[in-house]
């Protein structure tokens, strides 16, 4: 059979989209263990002001401008020069706190990089060396398994963020005012000193039986935590105690990514079994399943601008949440996967 046509073009409610371009420069072969993922950011104020891709390919983690797909990246990272087994950079996140320090990297060596994005723009050209604030769990001083997946925890301005591990933990730390007021040369002694082990981490959730922690997901509120784990579990956790509050298994496989609806109403994963899986909060069970990848679903995302009026809020509360799931048959809601087959859908 033919391969399928690789559409330029789709047509949806609000108009239509065509491929501005194709980032081709810098390409490697597809290897699980090193895919690539994208975080945009915004910058304001200052030269620097605008938007940005952070994202990663191979050994490298990329900074470009968010509209020059066409052109070189500002900045390529490497955080293994001398190609340490393990350490490249795996996961990232970005949240505009005011301390500048907006920037997490997760490394595959299970260290997490606390990291100025604005830091690394304004660097000399050809800089490839990080421009790092501080090093979490250096030398797997409290986790010992790759890092895959880094988040700042809401409602804290960025002052504290977790990282998920392989080996089942999530491990809360937060930010010291060494890390935000002391030069790089000062804080990386800091670091290991016993006074600031006695600060961090923060906490260690455990998920038992998980099998590791592939992807994490907090809901608007930040009141739940969504897990897709290894043994392909979706769970829900309460935040911040970690309590299990329900959750659902893949229909084979491992679950490699979450996320929630901007309304808090429903949990969408995908994973190895190739199908996006849609999980209702309030009625605890799944209830759509996607086909449509020939390959596993590497990420997916709800469209934010097809819920306006009942998503404008970051606090959305439990009452809130129960009225938007009574209201569920007068809403359409729009959820976008992309595989390692290539394929984006849209749900």
């Amino acid at each position: 059979m033919a391969n399928p046509v690789v559409k330029n073009h789709f047509k949806v409610p609000e108009g239509r989209y065509v491929l501005h371009s194709e980032k081709t420069l810098g390409l490697v072969p597809f290897m699980m263990r090193r895919s690539s993922r994208l975080t945009i950011a915004a910058l304001h104020g200052g030269e620097e002001e605008g938007m940005y891709m952070v994202y990663n390919v191979g050994d490298y983690l990329h900074v470009a401008p968010f509209d020059a797909t066409e052109k070189d990246p500002m900045c390529s990272l490497i955080f293994n020069p001398t190609s340490m087994r393990d350490g490249n950079p795996c996961c990232h996140a970005y949240y505009p706190a005011r301390d500048g320090l907006d920037l997490l990297v997760g490394i595959a060596n299970g260290e997490v990089a606390l990291m100025s994005l604005r830091a690394q723009i304004s660097a000399p050209p050809g800089t490839n060396r990080p421009i790092i604030a501080a090093t979490l769990n250096a030398d797997n001083e409290h986790d010992g398994t790759r890092c895959n997946v880094v988040l700042f925890v809401p409602r804290t301005n960025g002052a504290q963020f977790l990282a998920g591990h392989a080996s089942g933990n999530l491990v809360v730390y937060k930010k010291t005012p060494a890390m935000t007021g002391e030069s790089s040369s000062k804080l990386l002694a800091h670091l290991t000193s016993t006074k600031t082990a006695s600060n961090n981490p923060l906490q260690t959730i455990t998920v038992p039986g998980c099998g590791g922690i592939n992807d994490a997901a907090f809901c608007p509120d930040g009141s739940k935590l969504a897990v897709a784990c290894r043994d392909g579990s979706v769970r829900l956790l309460d935040w911040p105690s970690g309590v299990c509050l329900g959750g659902y298994q893949s229909y084979y496989g491992a679950a490699l990514c979450v996320c929630w609806s901007p309304d808090a109403v429903f949990v969408a994963s995908g994973g190895e079994d190739d199908l996006v899986a849609v999980y209702s909060v309030a009625d605890r069970q799944v209830v759509a399943f996607g086909e449509g990848h020939t390959s596993w679903v590497s990420r997916v995302a709800f469209d934010p601008y097809s819920c306006k009026d009942t998503c404008s809020s970051t606090t959305i509360g439990p009452a809130a949440a129960a009225a938007a799931a009574s209201q569920l048959h007068e809403k359409i809601y729009r959820l976008g996967s992309v595989g390692q087959d290539t394929t984006m859908c849209l749900w």
